[in-house]
């Protein structure tokens, strides 16, 4: 099973809509916020989601990364260790080059995605192949962090349902999610949560959802942090804790560029 996309999967429903031509983000850069991993009741790794200034070209930039990987002991059955980054035009919320490096067993992925949204093309290209792959793509199109961090929700209605357009390894996808309802989480990273509850909806390569079902839980609060994810599949139950929380102490002032 490809471990990293489930878990993305899982945390697609978790930031809000940014303002546009702004630096003002509705979350702290710099914020880290890491997870515990569970197959069943048996932990099994940790994965971390967290944000910082770079640049690129010459252009200061937001940069987004996030990280998967199994413990130990798991790791002599099946190795998990991914990593993928965004980095993001902080005017827009548009990603400009987005890379993935995955390693879940036996499967490995070393792509690169560069956008140009002038002229709303997507260019792939895998690190291990050489393969290429030009796609067309619409005024809203990110990739599949870009938009994790895009989409936390703000203010949304019970029963309310969206779609996105997301870029996933070399192929275009629409993502729809439904918001269910509130509910209670207790977590160690939060403590106990008023969260609302989301179903995102999609078929990344028909990996998944068509056989199971994936929920994630976020604070209903002016952070919108996801508290937990969980996502059921056959023979399996991918569930992702929130432990711990960082950055939120100070929000970090725009670099000059």
């Amino acid at each position: 099973m490809k471990v990293f996309r489930l878990i993305m999967l899982l945390i697609l429903t978790m930031l809000p809509r940014c303002a546009a031509a702004t630096n003002e983000f509705w979350f702290p850069v710099g914020e880290k916020l890491t997870y515990k991993l569970y197959w069943g009741i048996i932990p099994v790794g940790t994965s971390d989601l967290y944000s910082q200034w770079g640049e690129e070209n010459g252009k200061t930039c937001l940069v987004l990364r996030a990280t998967a990987k199994t413990g130990s002991f798991v790791a002599m059955i099946y190795p998990v260790d991914d990593f993928i980054e965004s980095v993001v035009d902080p005017q827009t919320f548009l990603p400009v080059r987005y890379t993935q490096k995955l390693h879940e067993g036996r499967h490995v992925r070393d792509d690169t995605i560069i956008f140009d949204h002038k002229e709303r093309k997507g260019y792939w290209k895998s690190g291990i192949t050489g393969a290429t792959n030009t796609m067309d793509i619409l005024s809203d199109t990110r990739d599949v962090l870009c938009l994790t961090y895009y989409m936390r929700p703000k203010g949304t209605e019970i029963g309310a349902k969206e779609e996105f357009r997301v870029i996933v390894d070399d192929k275009l996808y629409v993502l729809g999610i439904t918001v269910l309802g509130r509910e209670d989480i207790k977590t160690p990273g939060m403590g106990k949560t008023k969260c609302l509850k989301i179903e995102p909806q999609a078929r990344f390569g028909g990996i998944f959802v068509r056989k199971g079902r994936v929920m994630t839980w976020f604070s209903d609060d002016e952070k919108r942090i996801c508290t937990r994810m969980e996502g059921k599949v056959p023979l399996a139950n991918l569930k992702a804790i929130l432990i711990s929380v960082q950055g939120w102490e100070a929000k970090d002032e725009t670099p000059n560029d």
